[in-house]
């Protein structure tokens, strides 16, 4: 009885602490940025069955214990608009909480499309999901009729293009794949833009990130705010569950992009000519092997230079390179002293020119390692200034240093006594051709 009781105590403690989570100060910060009247409430609280006077439902969208259904059955169409605009101007950030239930697979009208577009000049068609072909702003479609399978895909207009279900894949600027068909747990897609941090635009879904880029501008202005969705004959029912407007970037748009999303992968047929097999090649493999660079194919490159950049920490570059070349200036310090103890020394056993020369011809090698020590620390001190302000550190330089510091030592050694034992030799047969 006692075990029972505990266990109960225990699994009210825990779903407390769930249903009560402890809050932190970047969760406090986001509450103070939640715009309620641009957000929906929770929806499960509405005791009248119709969402809030500043949202507009229409077509067959209804709301139904606590969920917003856009396309309730077959051959259905809805939508879900803020009634007043939203003005943007510095930063925002939007979260929609959806899921589609009730069918998996390929199907031409099934299609739910995001929009954060300018009131201005807003045509009243609804040719795209049913919502605008011409519209000016950011519209992000999730749909499984591409070339690449279930995905979420963002497009950018002017207002001059008209956009279709059918010819938005090739339109897309960014996208990326998304399995979001027929699940019972929900799906948040948040999408961030700061213009501060150079314009910085961000789609984030379920906290991995689908893209981000700098190359987008919005301008300041109102923007309608909505959801739309069609289905054909095929039911798949799109859902709202949720949606919060924060006026800035709140705590989870910061993640960083370590979960990023699945981006698809193209491969092409290759035949060999002379066995005839088939194979299947990567397209990005077969462009290189044919030696073809596009210019997309070089940003990608540079955006993943500039990931590796940025993950990588380099604190230690500096302090290793001073460390290496404080090494070879006590290397040089001490091999000069050595030439001037060995040259001293053999112009009192020796004397004269004729020691000179057999001093210089003794010790020639010597004095061309020594000559080749400067020049090595000279091309250091070229590349610690070259290196001095960029944030890279890779294994190649560990590598690097550890072997420039593991050869140098016992090389100096070695020639140390080589000269020293080669010395005293012939110190040895001058003493002997004196007796």
């Amino acid at each position: 009885m006692r075990l029972s009781q505990t266990l109960i105590a225990f699994f009210l403690f825990v779903s407390t602490i769930i249903a009560h989570p402890l809050t932190t100060e970047g969760e406090d910060e986001d509450a103070k940025k939640l715009e309620q009247a641009f957000s929906l409430p929770d929806l499960v609280k509405l005791k009248d069955n119709s969402v809030p006077s500043h949202w507009q439902l229409s077509d067959s969208t209804k709301l139904n214990e606590g969920r917003v259904i856009l396309t309730p059955q077959v051959n259905s169409k809805g939508s879900l608009w803020l009634k007043n605009a939203y003005p943007l101007k510095d930063a925002f950030t939007i979260e929609w909480t959806f899921r589609s239930v009730g069918f998996v697979g390929k199907s031409p009208l099934n299609g739910l499309a995001f929009w954060f577009i300018n009131e201005k000049g807003l045509k009243d068609d609804h040719n795209l999901f049913n919502g605008p072909s011409k519209f000016d702003g950011l519209n992000f479609v999730v749909d499984s009729n591409g070339p690449t399978g279930p995905s979420i895909r963002a497009q950018l207009n002017d207002g001059s293009a008209s956009f279709t279900n059918e010819i938005v894949y090739d339109q897309s600027f960014a996208y990326c794949l998304f399995g979001y068909q027929d699940s019972s747990v929900p799906s948040t897609i948040r999408l961030t833009y700061d213009r501060s941090d150079d314009n910085l635009l961000k789609l984030q879904v379920d906290n991995r990130v689908c893209f981000q880029t700098r190359k987008i501008q919005l301008p300041e202005s109102k923007y309608k705010i909505g959801v739309s969705a069609t289905v054909g004959k095929d039911l798949e029912s799109f859902e709202i569950l949720k949606m919060n407007l924060y006026n800035g970037v709140i705590h989870d748009s910061l993640i960083p992009n370590v979960n990023a999303m699945g981006q698809p992968r193209f491969v092409t047929k290759m035949i060999d000519t002379k066995t005839g097999k088939e194979k299947l090649v990567d397209k990005e493999t077969k462009n290189m092997l044919e030696d073809k660079v596009t210019n997309y194919e070089i940003m990608k490159k540079l955006n993943r230079v500039e990931g590796k950049v940025l993950a990588n920490d380099i604190s230690g570059l500096e302090e290793q390179l001073n460390q290496i070349i404080k090494l070879q200036s006590d290397l040089i310090k001490y091999m000069e002293q050595f030439s001037s103890t060995v040259n001293s020394q053999l112009k009192v056993s020796g004397g004269g020119e004729t020691g000179k020369e057999t001093s210089s011809e003794q010790f020639k090698d010597l004095l061309n390692f020594n000559e080749n020590v400067k020049k090595m620390l000279d091309e250091t001190e070229r590349l610690r200034e070259q290196n001095k302000n960029v944030n890279l550190q890779g294994p190649h330089i560990d590598d690097i240093v550890a072997r420039l510091a593991v050869w140098l030592v016992p090389l100096f050694l070695i020639v140390a006594v080589v000269a020293y034992y080669t010395f005293k030799i012939r110190q040895e047969i001058v003493k002997t051709k004196l007796l």
